[in-house]
């Protein structure tokens, strides 16, 4: 029986490195089903949080939602920080802040050589300028400026935002991602691109972030991200990852301090 929301406990993970991307898969598929002890022999090099984490988004997206294992994890997870809901010891929603991320370019209605953050499939982790599959449906989201997002500032993408369907309609997703959220306001320095580490641009310029957030939301639960504050970019318009329908959502925090 899930305790009430007010005993949930969150719990965060600064980015945990590139370890993570040699995960075997027998060790992913171990965590397909909820439960509170991670594994009898955890690997050493892996946290234990982010064990948790998966602990959540397996069941969801590769149990529940067919998504491929194979695509999980990649390498934004690597550099991301995760944050993770704990009834008692069980984990319960997860999700990730992928820093600003982008590579010189000249798309988006920049200068030539400009610095400029890249559009990515939040499953699939490519971003090949809005590819199309044969049945004429976007694979990924357009890329270039849109009439809200001038293709040029740095901004930091919620993904892999999963809750147990034990847990859900309880509230906890909505907290989990405010208190993530508020956390972004005093640590914009973090979430800014310093162009090194794994996954991060490949320019060493730094973009920095000045509070825009975007979210990649099943457009099946996109009133939710509507409630939580997101708006629907229609320039970035409507794409299909592992068979489930997006479409790009944003919203701007206040930095602090």
């Amino acid at each position: 029986m899930p305790s009430s929301p007010s005993t949930v406990t969150i719990s965060h993970l600064k980015p945990p490195g590139p370890s993570i991307l040699s995960l075997p898969t027998s060790v992913l598929s171990s965590l397909a089903t909820p439960q509170s002890n991670i594994s009898p022999d955890p690997p050493k090099d892996i946290p234990e949080l982010f064990l948790s984490a998966l602990h959540v988004r397996i069941p969801v997206f590769v149990t529940e939602q067919h998504c491929s294992l194979a695509n999980e994890i990649d390498t934004d997870d690597a550099r991301s920080w995760h944050w993770i809901a704990f009834d008692g010891t069980l984990p319960v929603a997860t999700l990730r802040l992928v820093p600003v991320s982008g590579k010189p370019s000249n798309d988006g209605g920049g200068e030539e050589g400009s610095e400029q953050p890249v559009m990515e499939k939040e499953h699939l982790g490519v971003a090949n300028g809005g590819e199309v599959e044969g049945d004429g449906k976007l694979t990924e989201p357009r890329h270039g400026a849109t009439g809200m997002w001038d293709g040029r500032e740095g901004y930091i993408k919620i993904g892999r935002m999963a809750t147990l369907s034990s847990h859900r309609g309880m509230g906890i997703a909505q907290r989990l991602i405010e208190e993530a959220l508020v956390w972004t306001t005093s640590h914009a320095t973090d979430l800014s691109s310093s162009g090194d580490g794994v996954g991060k641009r490949e320019s060493k310029a730094e973009l920095k972030w000045e509070g825009l957030v975007l979210s990649h939301a099943q457009k099946s639960v996109q009133r939710w991200w509507t409630k939580m504050g997101f708006e629907v970019d229609e320039g970035l318009g409507e794409w299909w990852e592992e068979g489930i329908e997006h479409v790009g959502m944003w919203r701007r925090v206040r930095i602090v301090g």
